[in-house]
């Protein structure tokens, strides 16, 4: 059985050369923010209405599958749901023809601890301490800004990533 993880944060320099496949989902809205105060080394895909972000399609297996929940911390952690994705570009035609229903896959989400105990708690710091630094996180997407500045060479292979969505 075929299983497709969304890749939207350290998956994605991990995995870009093995899974070249670029889709988008609505309705989540990455956050990341590195300062010592109130960051973390990885983003968060939040729920977020009109918000849509890209990241990469990872084809797995069952065994792929339990390793990244393993990897992702599942589900203490982070917990996954199944969303629609689209297809923005597979290089190499890695995925099985588009199904009638389109494309689903898993991505991975801020379990219900790790959301009320520590994003709830980090964002109203956030708001009180440094609302410039809030607000920002919020409107942008800084992940992407450190991926491109951290890794050209994704830029350079997967172009589709840095585009606007």
């Amino acid at each position: 059985m075929v299983i497709i993880i969304f890749g939207y944060g350290t998956l994605i320099p991990m995995n870009y050369q093995k899974f070249p496949i670029v889709a988008e989902i609505n309705g989540y809205k990455r956050i990341y923010h590195d300062s010592e105060l109130f960051g973390f080394p990885f983003p968060f895909a939040i729920k977020k209405e009109n918000a849509s972000m890209r990241g990469i399609l990872m084809v797995e297996t069952e065994e792929g599958l339990s390793y990244w929940d393993t990897y992702e911390g599942y589900p203490s952690f982070y917990d996954r749901k199944l969303v629609p994705v689209e297809v923005i570009a597979d290089k190499q035609g890695l995925l099985p023809s588009t199904p009638l229903e389109g494309f689903h896959a898993w991505l991975y989400v801020p379990s219900h601890s790790t959301e009320s105990l520590r994003l709830d708690n980090i964002f109203k710091m956030m708001k009180r301490q440094d609302r410039e630094s809030y607000d920002e996180m919020m409107e942008k997407d800084t992940w992407v800004e450190k991926m491109a500045r951290d890794n050209p060479e994704l830029v350079e292979a997967l172009p589709e990533l840095f585009v606007d969505s």
